[in-house]
């Protein structure tokens, strides 16, 4: 039930054209996100985001699936808050979608998005970096656009 509060694609710019429904943008600002802990455990490496400098995304993992898509492990953090998203990525295919979400590591290995299937990144920034970022990330860069 947590993902519910980050089901909403319209208010976020630059996502007006994804048909799925969990806005990596705002996250932070559902009921999905926490507050973020004095000391994050776990840093990351710091994702270029330039469509979005109100917040910052470290990613935390990754790892090449069975069938070649990327799993990556997100993090958002925006003033005191903090939030987690688990997303595949298709590198070859610059397909992307969110697979969980949570205020903890712990939980966005468990939750279930309804994000959809992989669609294309085109004409959502957000996804393209952070696509770009993982990909590259894993060794395997993100096809150019067609």
């Amino acid at each position: 039930m947590a993902a519910l509060g980050a089901c909403n694609t319209a208010e976020a710019p630059g996502n007006e054209q994804d048909n799925g429904t969990v806005v990596l943008r705002n996250l932070v600002e559902t009921d999905v996100a926490g507050r973020a802990p004095s000391d994050l455990r776990v840093k990351g490496t710091r994702i270029p985001t330039p469509s979005d400098t109100a917040s910052r995304y470290f990613l935390l993992r990754e790892r090449k699936t069975v069938t070649g898509t990327i799993v990556a492990i997100i993090r958002q953090e925006r003033g005191d808050r903090v939030a987690y998203a688990r997303a595949e990525v298709d590198c070859s295919s610059r397909l992307f979608h969110v697979l969980g979400v949570g205020d903890r590591r712990d939980r966005v290995e468990v939750d279930h998005a309804h994000d959809g299937p992989l669609r294309p990144v085109a004409g959502l920034p957000l996804r393209e970096e952070m696509a770009r970022y993982v990909c590259e990330r894993s060794g395997t860069p993100l096809a150019p656009a067609t």
